[in-house]
């Protein structure tokens, strides 16, 4: 199947880099092609890596509708930007001038705001009927996009974080210190790495200086994880039981002190300059970063560049043996415009990206995250067994058994804007960890009253 798969995505590319070209442009969507059927657009963020997935996926759908009868096609429009702010703002432009993709993906942030805009259209029928096969994980489903019983967006694959570490440094590290070994990061998320045995391993990975220097880990502070560390700390996910901001407490000022002394005492953490010109990912892809918590997103790129090094992949670290290990997930979403002037037709293009021919293409791709159709998961998980990464698969998939999603709210994106302008002053030195906490903590309480 994955000759096949490669064959369409060959044949498809000259249709992507026109789509790319003709980006922000008046397209055909809604139009009748030569056969009868009409083309609904989809518009995608724009992923050079990520895009072959997506573009079987498509390919794959397109085959399940003629197979079906539909009078129907899929079009691929690839926005120009790697923002998911900027994507949303591009695609609600088209949708006011009702121009561009009629269908799409987006990140899950944003799907409470185009509710509450009333931007997207009710899937509930889809839902419901997928739901009813029992062939889905019918959790994906829920959370954000679900509201008073009716769904507004289908989930394209459930994503979770874990540590990434470059076996080949820890080897080298403890052939040159024989009496001072560090071991790799725990694999177990019933027994993970501890915070002081990640911080610990960073500072003896870290040396050099400037441009040049090697960080032990990398591990976003930002407002998305913050939920995960905490709750890793033995706290809760940004608010309690009763709907209350729970920053301002024990844990998060643990988390963001356990930050602190990698990023400002050892520098074994990059901050946000070190990775301005170059990113995270790509500083771990050339062996610059040693460890890195980051999303199941990144295993393409990682399968795919990392010549040099083996790879192992662990457990998100706790505070302290003991304490249960949760990893964030993410579950974006297809919609589709309310402002479409072919709504039936989006609804039936959408099912056929929910088909099992088309979630096998783009998992085939290690694109999507885990597939959201039970039958499929196998797929996926087989793509890595075949892959360098075959010695942690397992730790890859047990990931999914302890998600902790993100509270993504209509005031959330807001939220997250501000703290992340605040973060270089306290990176920098102008702040606290103390003090940068009580301001997350205030301006969550801010956004939650509608003062931002």
């Amino acid at each position: 199947m994955k000759n096949k798969m490669s064959k369409k995505i060959l044949a498809t590319l000259p249709l992507f880099f026109l789509m790319v070209a003709l980006a922000g442009c008046d397209n055909t969507s809604g139009s009748t092609d030569s056969e009868g059927n009409v083309i609904v657009t989809m518009s995608l963020m724009n992923s050079t890596n990520e895009n072959p997935g997506w573009l079987a996926m498509i390919d794959a759908a397109n085959e399940v509708l003629e197979a079906n009868g539909e009078k129907v096609r899929i079009e691929p429009e690839i926005i120009k930007t790697s923002s998911w702010d900027e994507y949303y703002t591009k695609i609600t432009s088209n949708m006011l001038g009702r121009t561009g993709g009629t269908i799409g993906r987006i990140a899950e942030s944003h799907i409470p705001m185009m509710i509450e805009k009333n931007q997207i259209q009710d899937l509930t029928a889809i839902v419901n009927g997928l739901k009813e096969t029992g062939e889905y994980n019918n959790a994906a489903f829920e959370g954000v996009a679900k509201v008073d019983d009716k769904y507004y967006g289908l989930p394209t694959g459930t994503q979770h974080m874990v540590l990434y570490y470059n076996k080949t440094l820890f080897d080298t590290y403890n052939a040159n210190n024989p009496n001072d070994k560090i071991n790799y990061p725990s694999g177990d998320w019933s027994n993970p790495s501890t915070f002081d045995e990640i911080k610990e391993a960073a500072r003896k990975l870290s040396s050099g200086d400037g441009a040049s220097r090697r960080f032990g880990l990398s591990a976003g502070p930002y407002l998305a994880y913050a939920g995960m560390y905490a709750k890793n700390s033995g706290g809760e996910n940004i608010f309690n039981a009763a709907g209350e901001c729970v920053i301002k407490s024990q844990p998060f000022y643990d988390v963001y002190a356990w930050f602190d002394d990698m990023l400002k005492v050892d520098r074994s953490m990059p901050s946000t300059s070190d990775t301005a010109t170059s990113s995270a990912i790509d500083r771990f892809l050339t062996g610059n970063i040693a460890m890195m918590i980051d999303g199941v997103w990144q295993l393409h790129d990682i399968i795919k560049y990392t010549e040099g090094y083996d790879i192992g992949v662990a457990a998100i670290p706790v505070k302290s043996a003991g304490y249960d290990c949760f990893t964030t997930t993410f579950t974006d979403r297809f919609f589709a415009a309310r402002t479409s002037s072919h709504p039936e037709a989006d609804q039936i293009a959408l099912k056929a990206l929910m088909s099992e021919e088309a979630i096998a293409a783009v998992s085939e791709e290690q694109v999507g995250g885990f597939p959201v159709i039970n039958s499929q998961i196998e797929t996926y998980v087989s793509s890595l067994r075949d892959s360098k990464l075959s010695d942690s698969v397992d730790t890859i998939e047990e990931g999914i058994n302890h998600a902790v999603n993100v509270p993504y709210s209509t005031y959330y994106n807001v939220v997250d804007q501000r703290i992340n302008q605040k973060m270089s002053v306290w990176i920098n030195g102008e702040m606290t960890s103390v003090e940068f906490v009580d301001f997350m903590d205030q301006t969550m309480k801010d956004g939650m009253a509608g003062r931002l």
